[in-house]
């Protein structure tokens, strides 16, 4: 597991009032509705903060999704223990309140829709940003437990879990097919699901090889991982390039790095089985994806985006891994001019195209119910209300998030990675 991450910023977001014209609000319709603007406010300020624990923002989401709820699906009368039966209707209050937010890769202009599952399509997106900018904070403390290593891992997958919620069960309800590149566009949910789904990845690959599994094990993991975020990178590439260029090129020389991972580690397993001029060539190969990852880290430093810029290959993992394939190569030729004389083959050596361990998959998340105060009678008084007025679009500045901090000590580990 890098140390270093591609993470974009929030969604932006404006503040939210939840007021109706209610001609006799009971006092728990009242409570509903200034509970909903205390807790959204919150969340929001609660994750411009990375260094902010998982046990914080848990239940300060769920809170606010419980307290939406009743704006998203009916809410019928629950029964004496507080049960609730059946699949939920789409709620006949979900266009009283419109609801603006910025998308990555539409720049800093909201897009609103009347529409709270959309709300809490967008709102989970930016949990699910948060949860990634949280795993990259762990990862880049100046001295990372196993213990932390596997927080980094959980976070990666929970992300994970948050985003595949949202594009099959939020974006399927949604009044309004989701805006082409906006942040529930399928395409861009599927980058962020594949992109998390590696990084987490990485932490099985480092773990690894710190334990010094089998080559041929952590040959098929990096190539998985390769894959993933080969895979994250195509997804990307219809959209506008001034904006997801820069979110691009790190998907690509992510897949490099690690192509040259799984080509190296491949090389040292045919180097064991005697297969010299096998393992020759997959070192070559494992060395010029090491190059192309090289040349794409100088591209990426380049490239403006919505990720602050960072010198991907003057980390430790970088420098650590060409030695290795240098090592392993050297071996090979010397042990092939003495012992083996092989001849070197044309074709490069297939990889292995699944691994059987350590492959990750998302955490799912489940919708909370809804808030006890959508039990009080609160769902059949507002029906009927007239929807609030929504304004223009309007541009907005990027959330202000706080600053993390960036280890400068190198790991002391046979990786290069951030695990002890």
């Amino acid at each position: 597991m890098a140390h270093w991450f591609h993470r974009n910023s929030l969604k932006a977001t404006t503040n939210h009032k939840f007021e109706l014209k209610i001609p006799h609000p009971t006092d728990a319709t009242k409570k509903l509705l200034s509970d909903l603007k205390i807790s959204r406010a919150r969340l929001l300020d609660l994750i411009r903060n990375a260094n902010n624990t998982s046990d914080t923002i848990d239940p300060a989401f769920l809170s606010y999704l419980s307290l939406l709820y009743g704006f998203m699906w009916e809410v019928e009368k629950a029964d004496e223990e507080g049960q609730q039966f059946g699949r939920p209707n789409p709620s006949k209050l979900r266009s009283v309140f419109g609801f603006k937010w910025t998308h990555t890769l539409l720049g800093s202009t909201t897009r609103t829709s009347a529409d709270s599952i959309y709300e809490a399509a967008n709102m989970s997106m930016n949990i699910g940003l948060w949860f990634m900018k949280h795993a990259a904070m762990i990862a880049a403390k100046d001295d990372i437990s196993m213990d932390e290593a596997k927080d980094v891992h959980t976070m990666l997958r929970r992300a994970a879990g948050i985003f595949t919620f949202v594009q099959t069960e939020f974006l399927p309800q949604l009044l309004n097919p989701p805006i082409l590149g906006s942040d529930l566009d399928p395409r861009v949910i599927n980058a962020y699901i594949n992109q998390c789904t590696a990084e987490a990845q990485e932490v099985t690959v480092a773990r690894a090889i710190e334990l010094k599994h089998n080559p041929s094990l952590i040959s098929a993991l990096a190539n998985e991982t390769s894959k993933l975020f080969l895979d994250a990178a195509n997804t990307l590439r219809p959209f506008k390039p001034e904006i997801s260029m820069q979110w691009i090129k790190y998907l690509e020389l992510k897949a490099a790095f690690y192509q040259s991972y799984a080509y190296n580690y491949c090389g040292i397993n045919l180097l064991s089985m005697d297969k010299c001029g096998e393992a020759i060539k997959a070192l070559q190969e494992s060395e010029s994806c090491l190059n192309k990852a090289k040349a794409l880290c100088q591209v990426y430093a380049k490239t403006n985006g919505p990720a602050s810029r960072v010198k991907v290959d003057q980390h430790a993992v970088f420098k650590r891994l060409a030695p290795s394939v240098k090592l392993a190569l050297d071996k090979g030729n010397r042990e092939n001019g003495l012992i083996y004389h092989h001849t070197i083959p044309g074709e490069v050596p297939a990889l292995d195209t699944k691994a059987t361990f350590g492959l990750v998959s998302p955490i799912d998340f489940q919708m909370p119910t809804p808030n006890s105060l959508w039990n009080l009678g609160t769902y059949p008084s507002l029906v009927g209300v007239s929807p609030a007025k929504t304004s223009s679009e309007r541009d907005l500045p990027p959330v202000k998030e706080e600053a993390v901090h960036q280890t400068s000590k190198e790991p002391k580990n046979e990786s290069g990675c951030t695990l002890q």
